[in-house]
């Protein structure tokens, strides 16, 4: 077979590349012999071999954004990325991106897990959104396929709220994909959109409710709900409200709180709300959970004792959020 011309010419192979990732069957279409192909990517070579037939045409430690397209034309036709790649796709910014690439394929290919890529064959695969020219799985499907292979409920409560807080997927429709996908690894994930349902929009407030509930002698809360005063307008929405006796807590966590001064005069600027509309603030800084709990426990104590004590404050609440039926 006489060779192609263009085989030699790095330049003309990258212009069928994506990002420098190509498939060995179309380089080999392209005039490069598949012999050539392989001795390039062996070690020292100009090539890396990234999946088994998949290419990337350089050395060195590929990017994400190559692994991922690599991991793409591993899992072959109808493959889309699903899981915390795909949650940052989408914008997600919450939880820690595994070193498998995770690629949902249909159910009927015959596709086997490598190095680096996780191939899920499922009979549900859903249209996938096109982001940077990658297929993606929707955004209730990736944040679910993540937390179903963490185990810690914390990083489960990052993966989670962050979508619900930020308005891009309810918490019922995680709830119906919850229901409609594999039960392996479902339980946390389950716990955590309960916690969704009573009002928890971040882990920091997940692990408060969790450290709240385990001790009721702190009585009934409420978690994140809108406050308004006597004439309706808003005061705030409370992370923690206890509307019998009138106790705000707040969760002054140092990323939302005090990394700024601007955050600094907000905080302080929303504690004084609250005492104005006749309520009592204790302010929660989770890392206390850990460090404190004790001290935290006798905090929160004094502060029931102190709101409790004072003149019933003329305040109404609803949830922060509206359900999506």
């Amino acid at each position: 077979m006489r060779r192609n011309p263009h085989a030699d010419d790095l330049a003309y192979l990258r212009t069928f590349a994506d990002d420098d990732v190509i498939a060995v069957v179309e380089l080999i279409r392209l005039g490069v012999p598949e012999t050539t192909v392989y001795r390039r990517c062996r070690s020292g070579g100009p090539w890396r071999l990234l999946a088994p037939g998949v290419v990337l045409l350089a050395t060195g430690v590929p990017t994400r954004p190559q692994r991922l397209r690599a991991a793409l034309l591993h899992g072959g036709r109808g493959a889309q990325i699903t899981g915390l790649d795909a949650a940052r796709l989408h914008g997600l910014r919450r939880g820690t991106v595994p070193d498998d690439v995770h690629v949902l394929i249909p159910g009927e290919r015959q596709v086997r897990s490598v190095r680096h890529v996780l191939v899920e064959r499922t009979t549900r695969l859903l249209p996938p959104v096109v982001i940077d020219g990658l297929p993606v799985a929707p955004i209730g499907r990736c944040v679910l396929d993540a937390t179903r292979r963490l185990t810690d409920r914390s990083d489960v409560a990052a993966v989670l709220t962050e979508p619900v807080q930020r308005r891009m997927v309810s918490r019922e429709a995680l709830e119906t994909e919850l229901d409609a996908g594999c039960r392996r690894g479902s339980a946390v994930p389950r716990s955590v959109l309960r916690a969704i349902a009573a009002g928890v929009r971040s882990p920091a407030e997940f692990a408060v409710r969790e450290w709240w509930l385990a001790r009721p002698e702190l009585g009934e809360a409420l978690f994140n709900v809108a406050i308004l005063d006597v004439r309706g307008r808003f005061v705030g929405i409370a992370d923690v409200f206890d509307a019998e006796i009138g106790l705000v807590g707040q969760v002054d966590s140092t990323e939302h709180h005090f990394m700024t001064p601007d955050q600094v005069i907000e905080t302080e600027r929303q504690h004084r709300a609250y005492r104005s509309a006749g309520l009592h603030v204790i302010g929660i800084r989770p890392n206390r959970l850990r460090l404190d709990p004790d001290g935290l426990h006798r905090d929160v104590l004094d502060a029931r004792r102190v709101a409790a004590a004072l003149p019933p404050a003329e305040v109404t609440w609803r949830p922060d959020l509206p359900s999506a039926g």
